[in-house]
Order: C-alpha cells, then structure tokens, then sequence
C-alpha cells in the first residue's frame, strides 16, 4: 500500500512537469504488481524528450471513434466505396478505395476548379455556339441566346450539362489541349495521384480517379463559393438575354431524402454516369456539425448509387462518435 501511495506522489510531480505518464506502468516500474493487459497498452512511454504543447493555431483534430463495434459498414455491390471524416480527414469505411476507374461527368467538378482559377467574369453575357455541342446528356442551355458565365457553370454542376461543359473551356480562353494539362496540374497540386483527365465533360472513359481521390476534389470545390451554392441547390434558374426563363434540377437526388433535413444537410456532392463507370456519386453531409464525405463509384443504378450513398451516411453517423470540442 505504501509504495502504491509512493507511485502516484511520483507520478504527481511528473504531470507538473507536463511529462504525461501511465499510471500502471509506473507502478510496474518500481515492482508493484499489474495486470499485464493493463500495461499493453500504455498512453505514453517515459522518455527524455520533451512533449510540445499545441498553440493556438496549432490545435489537434480529433477524428471520430468507432462506439458500436458490432457494426461493420453497409453491404453495397459499387465496385468502389469510401467514407471519411471531413475535419481530420480519418477514413471510416473503405471498399476498393483506391482502385483506379472512370467517374464519368463527377469529372466536371475539375472542369470548374480550373476554368475558376482563370478569373472570369461570371456576370458577362455569352452565347453557346455550335461547336460545343456534346452529346451523352440533355442540354439545358439554349444556343444563340444571351447567358450569363455563372449560369453556364450552374449548367454544368447542377444539370451535369456536357454542351454547358464544353463552352466553359472556350470561355477560359485556353486552348483544348492547354485546358487538359491545366486540369492534370491541378489534380496533381491537390495531392490525386491515381487521377488523370482527357477531356472536360467526363464523357471520355480516360477521365479516371479513385473514391479517395475523389475526396480531395470536392474539398477544393467546397472552397469556391459558387461552387458551393451551386452544390447544395436542388434547382436553379436559367436567364437569357431575350427574357426567357428556363429551370434546371439537379442531379442528386438526396435533395428529395431525409438526409437533406434537419438534422442533416446536403454541403457539396457531383453525380458521374458513363457506361465504362457505371453510376457514381459523391458527396458531404453534415449531422449535428460532423460531415462525412461519401464516394460511391461503379454502382448498377442511378437508384442503388444515391441509396449506398444514404445508407453509409446513415451508418457513419450512428455507429462512430465525434469528440467534444
């Protein structure tokens, strides 16, 4: 009992001198008897080297722990699932995460980011002419009519327009070519090194990515705030310069589930479809202040790649905690 007393005074003065310690394995130390599962895992290990303190700008992010043990993730036949923590970025699900596939028109999202990062005029009046016209997908957009920049890139986020798309490159004033290494650079600045782009629409099946790498394109998206409205709009009008006003919706639709209703929220997500990829999805939802981001590629159907992307938001929610901060 006295040497017992003796180890925790010991251990006391150490907390003073913030050198943190395990309490158990102290007391093993001066040969007071411990159970040796306790001693399996210690907090820290008594060292010479000093701990540094976080400062103010400095705080740790804690990522969310793992409370229901007894459940396992979401059965989902995508060939490609990953779900993670947005705020410290912990992966909390993962199937065939870092296979290399096609995303089809989630594409776009990078299509944006690098026509963004050319300054444009959002406000401007353009037409669409001829030359964009792709095909693959129903364009919102009339040709020869007056349109605002901004209402071209809605076209393209929200509807997934490909012909929108298209005439965002010409906009950008670069060339075919120079726009595709422009989207390559900046898939390698932000750290997507299993991703590569052939061209902007995502109707070309070279247009590859994984589910993780997916994760740090929405993010970049999410820090544009046009992009951020245009993400989180279920639907968005189109103005033309002769008076005409035409209705574009959205894509995702987890805007007409639960989980786009308090306590949840849709923050960001693109869909992708072209048959080398099958029917792909991602997105972030929020609950209560936590977010998840949510990659589903490969799924069979529209229906199966928005109820995966429902269910393994659903499961993170209710089988991890986050930490109060």
């Amino acid at each position: 009992m006295i040497a017992r007393v003796v180890a925790q005074m010991f251990l006391a003065v150490t907390v003073l001198r913030i050198v943190p310690v395990d309490a158990a394995n102290m007391e093993w130390q001066i040969g007071i008897s411990t159970p040796p599962e306790v001693l399996a895992a210690p907090l820290f290990s008594l060292t010479s080297t000093p701990v540094r303190l976080p400062v103010a700008q400095d705080v740790a992010v804690f990522p969310p722990q793992k409370t229901d043990l007894s459940n396992y993730g979401v059965v989902t036949d995508a060939q490609s699932v990953f779900v993670a923590d947005t705020h410290s970025g912990a992966a909390l699900f993962a199937k065939n995460a870092d296979d290399v596939r096609p995303i089809g028109s989630i594409t776009k999202l990078m299509t944006a980011l690098v026509f963004l990062e050319t300054q444009p005029d959002l406000d401007a009046w353009v037409a669409l002419v001829d030359d964009d016209y792709v095909g693959g997908a129903t364009v919102h957009v009339r040709f020869n009519d007056g349109i605002r920049v901004r209402d071209v890139l809605g076209a393209s986020i929200v509807g997934s327009d490909n012909t929108a798309t298209q005439a965002l490159v010409r906009l950008s004033g670069m060339s075919q070519e120079a726009f595709i290494v422009a989207m390559n650079a900046k898939a390698a600045a932000l750290g997507m090194t299993s991703s590569a782009f052939t061209e902007a629409t995502g109707i070309d099946s070279g247009n590859v990515s994984t589910a993780r790498d997916t994760m740090l394109m929405l993010q970049a998206a999410r820090q544009s705030d046009i992009l951020v409205r245009f993400m989180q709009s279920a639907r968005i009008p189109l103005r033309y310069a002769s008076g005409t006003v035409t209705t574009v919706d959205s894509t995702d639709a987890l805007f007409d589930s639960a989980l786009n209703g308090k306590p949840y929220a849709v923050t960001g997500g693109k869909t992708g479809y072209i048959p080398e990829a099958g029917y792909c999805f991602i997105t972030t939802i929020t609950h209560h202040g936590n977010e998840v981001f949510v990659a589903v590629l490969g799924a069979h159907s529209r229906a199966d790649r928005f109820n995966d992307a429902q269910a393994l938001a659903l499961w993170a929610f209710s089988t991890f905690t986050w930490p109060q901060l």
